[in-house]
């Protein structure tokens, strides 16, 4: 398990240094690397077997999730489906077709209370004429 430095780890896999970096932001040498001072050592068998199997595992994660992978097409068709959806709701509810549930229920919650107030007023006001 000897530790490369990023320079040397570009120099075995044959691309450069910000190839590198690139791949680890992404994730692909996660657990492969650690930091020591500024600068990143990594496992070089580890991270040579993450360069060499990302491709592999990439198909297993998806078989394994039992999910394909769409094509471009389909991809970009349920994209613009559901960009028309939103736009479609955004019109709606600049038009007041729509509206926010939480102000419904406080609406309605304010008009059951006035209708039970003027219920429970109904005694006091014919109390009167009913002892008459």
């Amino acid at each position: 398990m000897p530790e490369i430095t990023q320079a040397k780890l570009a120099e075995i896999l044959g691309v450069s240094r910000p190839y590198i970096s690139q791949l680890k932001s992404r994730g692909r040498f996660e657990g492969t690397y650690k930091k020591k001072g500024g600068t990143f050592l990594y496992d070089q068998e580890a991270a040579i077997a993450a360069y060499n199997g990302e491709i592999d595992q990439l198909t297993t994660r998806v078989a394994g999730s039992e999910q394909e992978i769409p094509s471009f097409n389909e991809s970009r068709a349920k994209s613009e489906h559901f960009r028309a959806e939103l736009a479609r709701l955004d019109l709606e509810i600049k038009e007041e077709k729509l509206c926010e549930a939480d102000k419904v229920k406080r609406e309605a919650f304010s008009m059951a209370r006035s209708v039970r107030d003027a219920l429970n007023s109904i005694p006091d006001r014919v109390a009167n004429q009913f002892a008459a």
